[in-house]
């Protein structure tokens, strides 16, 4: 998109007459009043040559065209030298067209008594030559097409596209270029910001609080009677072994003082007797 050129050409009248250069911004003015390229509009230039053609300016069609092709088409690249030369012929053609649907046949042998010489070697213009001597040329199968609102409108869409592309392709200089690197540089601040509010995002939730600590409950102790409980589940091989656990607890318990309260005499005469121990079984 070059519309931004009609601003950019303003600002360079006003660095002109600030620079007190009136002679060149007078200049410039004239230029532009006589610009064909048309401050690059694509619809401008349709709509130029849209004009020519339908008040038969042959001359300033012809002008135009040969403007654009040492301009911007020499440029392109051959594969789409093609594209040009066709471009080019469907142009003449409507023009011709245009011609015969307005009914002015001098315009129609004007035409062709100009263009001879570089068409006539042409074969895609071979049948055209007769246009001007034919009738009914808007029912004859091999013309009938170009008649039709469908083959035009797609014709001036063609040309509009075809040259919007070249403009697109052409490398703008430093100063024209202002509004892509502000456009890059806009945009790569935004992406900074988004790039920022997302960073600022993960440290905060990358942050440990307290509500968020998850503090592992302890284990369980282990049971302080799992060593008893797997004694007591033992049971004893035999009587024997029973009766020689009885006698180490009864040998034990014999060994064992007196316990004091027991052995005390009461305050008011009255003993106490000490409960007797048994014997040891000597079975």
């Amino acid at each position: 998109n070059m519309s931004h050129l009609q601003y950019l050409d303003e600002l360079v009248k006003e660095y002109l007459l600030f620079r007190g250069f009136s002679h060149t911004v007078r200049s410039l003015d004239n230029e532009l009043k006589i610009d064909k390229d048309k401050g690059f509009r694509v619809d401008r230039l349709v709509d130029q040559v849209l004009s020519s053609i339908q008040t038969y300016d042959l001359i300033g069609l012809r002008e135009l065209w040969a403007h654009l092709d040492r301009r911007f088409f020499a440029r392109l690249p051959h594969t789409l030298l093609p594209c040009v030369r066709k471009l080019e012929t469907s142009i003449l053609r409507l023009y011709v067209i245009n011609t015969i649907q307005t009914t002015k046949p001098d315009k129609l042998i004007e035409f062709f008594e100009k263009m001879a010489a570089d068409l006539q070697s042409q074969s895609e213009w071979r049948e055209w030559f007769i246009l001007p001597y034919l009738k009914g040329v808007e029912e004859n199968p091999a013309f009938a097409m170009y008649f039709t609102r469908q083959w035009q409108d797609t014709l001036l869409v063609s040309l509009h596209n075809f040259l919007a592309v070249v403009f697109q392709s052409i490398e703008l200089p430093t100063l024209a270029s202002y509004r892509e690197e502000a456009s890059k540089i806009a945009k790569l601040q935004e992406e900074n910001e988004l790039l920022r509010a997302r960073l600022a995002a993960l440290t905060t939730c990358d942050q440990p609080t307290l509500e968020h600590l998850s503090v592992p409950d302890p284990p369980p102790p282990p049971h302080l009677m799992d060593d008893f409980y797997n004694i007591a589940q033992e049971a004893p091989s035999s009587d024997s072994q029973l009766k020689s656990l009885k006698t180490i607890l009864f040998g034990l318990g014999g060994g064992l003082p007196t316990s004091p309260i027991l052995g005390r005499k009461g305050v008011g005469g009255g003993g106490v007797s000490m409960i007797p121990q048994p014997s040891p079984s000597t079975s």
